[in-house]
């Protein structure tokens, strides 16, 4: 009878031993899986951060480019002996430059928008120019 004791809790331990092997195995995968998942989750926000960070610069690069297209467009309009009693105001966006303001005659809205068209980075021009005083 003592030996079929000691046989059965040897028994019991060792399947014991097993169903906690098992679990620690099981444990394992889940705790790797998990590892993996979190390593994904990590390069795809890198990924995105990196990607806005990539539009961020694009947005600020479109936007010195602006600032620069509406200085020399002034520029070249101030030079022209011809604008010298106009008001015009230039504003660009995404490489549109809008045109307003007044000049002295009809022929100098043609001179604003033929002077603008020829500046470096200028996609197209809104001509809202209007003879004035």
């Amino acid at each position: 009878m003592k030996q079929r004791s000691k046989l059965l809790t040897s028994g019991v331990m060792a399947l014991s031993v097993l169903t906690l092997a098992a679990c620690s195995e099981a444990q394992r995968d889940s705790a790797e899986q998990k590892s993996e998942q979190a390593m994904e989750s990590a390069e795809q926000t890198a990924n995105d951060v990196a990607d806005s960070a990539k539009k961020g610069m694009n947005e600020a690069g479109e936007y010195i480019d602006d600032s620069v297209i509406t200085a020399r467009v002034k520029a070249k309009l101030m030079d022209d002996d011809n604008l010298d009693n106009s008001d015009i105001s230039v504003e660009t966006t995404d490489g549109v430059v809008s045109l307003t303001g007044t000049v002295a005659k009809e022929a100098d809205i043609d001179t604003a928008e033929n002077l603008t068209e020829m500046v470096e980075g200028v996609k197209s021009v809104e001509n809202e120019l209007k003879v004035g005083n």
